[in-house]
This record gives C-alpha cells, sequence and structure tokens, in this order.
C-alpha cells in the first residue's frame, strides 16, 4: 500500500510542492499549518551594506517595493527558490548558496564581506555569523493555524510528512499526540528538524536536501512502495 504524501508548509510553497510532487506520481495530500503575511518595515539606510540575505523565499515575496532600494547590491538567498525569485524581483547578482544557511554564511565569510542585510520573518533560527555583522530586517510573520478536522482523517492513512522547518516540526510535535506518532513518519528539511519533531515518528525517511519520497512500483506497474529518489526538485 502506497503511503500518502502529507505537505504542510504555509501557501503558496505549499501548492508547488505538491505540484512537484504529484509529477512523481506521488499521492499527494495539503494541508498548510502556516499562513504567511507581510509585516509593515521601515526600509533601512542602504549604504553600510554590502549585500542583501534572503533565508526564506516568504521574504522575498513579502518584502514590497521598498526592495528596489536594495538591487544595487549582491543577493545571497538559501535555496534555488529563494534565488530565482530574487531575480525576478530585480536583484542583478545573486548568490545561491544549498538549503543550509550555516554553509552559505561561510562561503560569504570566505569573500571578505562585512555587514549584510537579512530579511527574514519574525521567526529565525539562530546561526553561526562567521564574523560577519548581519543585521535582521523583519518583513513577515509565518502564524500557526489550526488545522481543519481533515487533518485527523490524512493523519490515519499513515502518511509521510514534508517537514520544510523546525518551526513546522514542533508544531507537528503538538498537534499529534505522542501515542499517535509511531505510524507517521518524516521527510525532513535538516537534522535541527528532526529533533525539532520531538520523540515517537518513525525515523525521517529523507533529507529534503539530499532526497525526496518516490513511488517505486512492482513488476505490475502498480504503486507499492514508498522509495527515495536522489533529487531536490519536490522540496523546493
Amino acid at each position: 500500500m502506497i503511503r500518502p504524501l502529507l505537505i504542510i508548509r504555509p501557501e503558496p510553497g505549499n501548492a508547488s510542492t505538491a505540484a512537484r510532487a504529484k509529477a512523481f506520481e506521488l499521492d499527494t495530500r495539503s494541508m498548510p499549518l502556516f499562513a504567511v503575511r507581510p509585516i509593515a518595515w521601515v526600509p533601512p539606510d542602504a549604504d553600510p551594506y554590502v549585500g542583501v540575505l534572503f533565508t526564506s523565499a516568504n521574504a522575498v515575496r513579502t518584502a514590497g517595493p521598498e526592495l528596489t532600494r536594495y538591487f544595487h547590491l549582491p543577493a545571497f538567498a538559501v535555496g534555488g527558490t529563494t534565488a530565482r525569485l530574487a531575480r525576478d524581483a530585480g536583484f542583478t547578482s545573486v548568490v545561491e548558496g544549498e538549503s543550509d544557511v550555516a554553509r552559505l554564511i561561510g562561503k560569504i565569510a570566505t569573500l571578505g564581506l562585512h555587514r549584510l542585510l537579512h530579511f527574514c520573518g519574525t521567526d529565525v533560527r539562530s546561526f553561526d555569523p562567521f564574523g560577519i555583522v548581519i543585521d535582521r530586517c523583519i518583513v513577515y510573520a509565518s502564524d500557526a493555524i489550526e488545522p481543519s478536522e481533515e487533518f485527523a482523517t490524512l493523519l490515519a492513512e499513515n502518511p509521510v510528512i514534508m517537514v520544510h522547518s523546525p518551526r513546522a516540526a514542533a508544531r507537528l510535535a503538538e498537534l499529534i499526540e505522542s501515542d499517535a506518532r509511531t505510524h507517521i513518519a518524516l521527510a525532513v528539511i535538516s537534522k535541527n528538524a528532526a529533533e525539532a519533531a520531538g520523540q515517537g515518528p518513525e525515523r525521517p525517511l529523507a533529507c529534503l536536501g539530499e532526497g525526496v519520497l518516490q513511488q517505486t512500483h512492482d513488476k505490475s506497474g502498480r504503486g507499492k512502495t514508498m522509495g527515495i529518489r536522489k533529487t531536490s526538485q519536490i522540496a523546493a
């Protein structure tokens, strides 16, 4: 029996991830547990900065027209989707990093850059700045929302849940009682997300930055199990 894939990230990322999953013929369900909203912000003077940092695509989506003040600066973006949105917004120099912000900051440090403006949300995971001065500019919030009654039905289907952040993992731990977690598997974005999920869920099947779940087939051609595919296309 094929285990359904449950996507809990907020829109519009939820819909794009679901579309990629369906392209791989995965049995896909969507249940956003967060809603993203822009926050009014006062643009800092661009002069002190030698670059801007985006650790989430939501920051690019929600920053608004004031972002044009910084188009002359190089943009450093975590992940392919964030980098693409930064280019589409108008940044002409975009450096794409891997899904781990720590690796991207390490790369920036080797360039000798001394001060960055970090566009981010209200919930930001701390990371080693490698000696770089990083000023945060909060442009959005991702608010937890109550799942619909369908959530319990989806959990009863023994799903594999895609977890794109430690906060989402912690939210799952709040919503799912420990004795109900043993039949749920996770595909997580990072080790931090896996740890935030707490005790109970099956051992994570994959890190989204390294692989995603793919349906495999038996000799009859019918779907049988979930396997791992070495690609990050679905997770983006």
